[in-house]
């Protein structure tokens, strides 16, 4: 059974360039984490936009293009699945519960803005 995991960044906190950019930035943490330490896992990500954005084929950014890449590196350890946003899923409610005590009173976190 694969470990799954539950990654959420609070967009709002964080001054991107791109909508979206710090749910994909999450995903590609956790394609890294998982090749790291060889490691099956699930991410399960509400934003439609990001998912979108990493299945489509006509991708210009060179940011949401290093996403794919880590992706397919680690295509047989990581399953993306998406998850209606505010549908009363206990995990994704948790996670954004988490988000905004984070963006009140958390760090920040340096995470590159993309390139557009």
């Amino acid at each position: 059974m694969p470990l799954i995991i539950v990654i959420k960044l609070n967009a709002l906190t964080v001054k991107l360039t791109m909508l979206g950019a710090a749910e994909l930035a999450a995903i590609n943490f956790a394609a890294g984490w998982a090749l790291e330490r060889n490691i099956k896992i699930k991410v399960f990500s509400d934003s439609k936009s990001s998912i979108e954005a990493i299945r489509s084929p006509k991708v210009k950014s060179n940011f949401v293009l290093s996403v794919k890449d880590n992706l397919y590196n680690a295509k047989d350890l990581v399953s993306l699945v998406w998850v209606k946003v505010h549908a009363g899923n206990p995990g994704n409610e948790l996670a954004d519960h988490f988000a905004k005590i984070a963006s009140s009173c958390g760090a920040d976190m340096p995470i590159p803005a993309p390139v557009v």
